[in-house]
């Protein structure tokens, strides 16, 4: 127990690259309670080097704390900026202007399935449909068609 005493800087700076090796290697950054608990570690283990906090366990485990939800407030927002997803990009797709006749009434509130091409898809509308009316394909998203009711030529 001495010789962990002894060396508690460098055992906090081993521990905090170990949670960050663990949290980038391992996990992915996708937990991010390692990364911040591994940033508090390392700065622990600065602090109590440079001389700034005394090296002992309490401390230690008072500044990881502190230094743990310190980072968290810091990069909390940074990292949810940065998973947040831009607006609905226009797709492509040989589907959109496809027409075909409702197997059953739709509307926005309940919505019908339709099988095409060994799929089914869950045709969405806008507006209140009545079975076998002939619609098009007017955009689509995984699993989804929207559709509108195909104007007369």
């Amino acid at each position: 127990m001495e010789l962990l005493a002894s060396y508690l800087i460098e055992l906090l700076a081993i521990l905090g690259l170990a949670l960050l090796a663990i949290e980038v290697w391992v996990l992915g950054v996708s937990t991010l309670v390692l990364l911040f608990a591994g940033i508090a570690l390392l700065l622990t283990s600065l602090s109590m080097y440079l001389g700034l906090i005394p090296d002992t366990w309490q401390w230690a485990l008072i500044a990881t704390t502190g230094f743990t939800v310190l980072t968290g407030a810091i990069l909390w927002p940074i990292f949810k900026r940065l998973q947040q997803t831009s607006e609905h990009k226009a797709v492509t797709s040989d589907l959109i202007g496809h027409s075909f006749y409702l197997p059953a009434d739709t509307s926005v509130q309940n919505p019908t399935s339709y099988r095409f091409s060994g799929v089914s898809w869950q045709v969405i509308s806008q507006e209140e449909l009545s079975k076998g009316t002939l619609v098009e394909v007017v955009d689509l998203q995984v699993g989804q068609l929207f559709v509108r009711a195909k104007q007369p030529e």
